[in-house]
């Protein structure tokens, strides 16, 4: 399917309605999580968005918003290593949420059936029955393919002309902008640059991880590939270890080609996949 521009500079106005807002400001209450680099925790951020309303719609709809960096903290993994996540402060939280809660509808129809990785009314159990259902038809050998790092080497400006594929409204795509290029405060309390990636841990990075890999989609789509993809992991169905080697291959050499992303080479294998 082809994607549709969207050509609407109303958006943003949509972002900023009050009730939209308050909606998201309750979501990221709920949703609980540290505080940012403001130090503000997410049960006060309800109150804070009611009371600086007209200052926050303005800055928005200006498009003169300005984020805080994220706060970079360290969370084990259960292999034994260590996942760094990004901590957006709660307002750029409530901010990300409003915004999501405005295009993501815009945008997720277009996503292709075999995506399934943070998806209204998808998730684990439909990528296990799609997997299941390749499996019953034949295809028995899984090329998994892992990328390295996914978040935090997407290509920002690839990432900004996929998104206004779908989305033309200049200050969502301004504001989308600074969220991404806001900067990290690292471990050492320190400012850092964030020249690529979309930090773990913020509300938005998700959907753009999404409108990031549409792009293999369409092209193991395209290539005639049975593929599940949940995020940034995703495993191509074939009927035999040859064709799974060289699929391997040409796959790879289109993810780090077109997508300028990375293929951990240690991980990504050719095997029989056991159901």
């Amino acid at each position: 399917m082809k994607e549709m521009y969207r050509k609407s500079s109303s958006l943003m106005k949509s972002v900023v309605r009050k009730e939209n807002l308050k909606t998201a400001a309750t979501r990221v209450r709920r949703n609980k999580g540290a505080a940012g680099v403001d130090g503000m925790a997410v049960d006060e951020v309800e109150d804070h968005i009611e009371k600086l309303y007209a200052p926050l719609r303005q800055k928005l709809l200006q498009g003169t918003y300005q984020p805080q960096p994220v706060k970079q903290v360290e969370i084990p993994k259960p292999n034994g290593e260590k996942r760094q996540l990004g901590i957006p402060c709660a307002r750029d939280r409530v901010v990300q949420q409003a915004i999501r809660q405005v295009i993501e509808p815009i945008i997720d129809p277009y996503f292709l059936p075999q995506s399934h990785g943070f998806r209204p009314n998808k998730g684990t159990h439909t990528a296990l029955k799609q997997c299941v259902a390749y499996y019953e038809e034949g295809y028995k050998v899984v090329v998994d393919c892992d990328l390295k790092q996914c978040f935090d080497t997407l290509n920002h400006d690839k990432l900004m002309y996929h998104l206004e594929q779908f989305i033309q409204d200049k200050a969502i795509l301004k504001v989308i902008r600074k969220f991404l290029t806001s900067g990290v405060i690292n471990l050492s309390s320190e400012y850092v640059e964030r020249k690529s990636g979309a930090p773990q841990g913020a509300v938005l990075s998700p959907l753009l991880c999404n409108i990031y890999l549409h792009e293999l989609d369409k092209e193991l789509e395209k290539r005639g590939h049975q593929f599940v993809r949940y995020a940034d992991d995703f495993v191509i169905y074939v009927k035999s270890k040859r064709a799974g080697e060289r699929v391997l291959k040409s796959v790879t050499r289109f993810i780090e080609k077109d997508l300028k992303l990375i293929v951990n080479q240690d991980k990504s294998q050719v095997g029989h996949q056991r159901v």
